[in-house]
């Protein structure tokens, strides 16, 4: 009888250390482990500081809207983590990555027309030069990706024609309103030309009143 209690209290025992190291790495509300990263000392991380303009930022999905995180919401910058695929982390760079214009993911189906889909982001690594294209997150800074766009039409020729060369195709100036509908919604979009309209209505209202 005591040897079965004292077997029991070893197991009792032995759960509540485990509940209490569960609980400390996957707080109740955390994300999955599959959502999270390891860092060196392969303790689950549930957010990182941003390289660039050291900000702290979340890797919870429900936040971020994408199962890997590889950029800043704050300042769009990456870090060269993956090598071959999204969320490998098989990169030995792992230098900063500076966002330099925007794209659309193309997709292929059966019988159908190209499709264009999402705003991707376009990183360039600082220091190998390796491009990548990233999906932009829930979170991130509307205004900055918008102003992305605007300063990724003065890009330099030689910069565009390897972005290409790479099948990577920056969006250009005709692409605005597709840029601005996916960043700010359609509505946006109709009350620029609705405002545009009643200006033109105005100045010919005008110049006829002129006449």
């Amino acid at each position: 009888m005591n040897k079965k209690n004292k077997h029991q209290r070893w197991k009792d025992d032995a759960y509540d250390n485990f509940e209490k190291i569960r609980r400390k790495y996957h707080p109740k509300g955390a994300v999955s482990p599959s959502r999270t990263s390891r860092s060196r000392g392969n303790e689950l991380k549930e957010e990182f500081k941003c390289a660039n303009c050291g900000s702290m930022v979340s890797l919870n999905r429900e936040v971020s809207g994408v199962n890997n995180r590889n950029h800043c919401p704050y300042c769009l910058w990456s870090r060269h983590l993956d090598q071959r695929k999204a969320g490998d982390r098989l990169a030995t760079c792992h230098s900063r990555m500076e966002p330099v214009g925007l794209t659309v993911k193309h997709t292929l189906k059966r019988y159908q027309a190209e499709k264009q889909g999402e705003l991707m982001l376009i990183h360039r690594c600082a220091a190998c030069g390796k491009f990548s294209i990233n999906r932009i997150a829930g979170d991130d800074n509307t205004i900055l990706l918008n102003d992305l766009f605007l300063r990724s039409q003065h890009m330099p020729l030689q910069l565009t024609e390897q972005l290409i060369r790479k099948g990577i195709l920056p969006l250009e100036a005709r692409d605005i309103t597709l840029v601005q509908s996916q960043l700010f919604g359609w509505q946006s979009i109709l009350a620029e030309f609705e405002g545009a309209e009643e200006a033109r209505i105005t100045i010919c209202e005008t110049a006829s009143t002129e006449e």
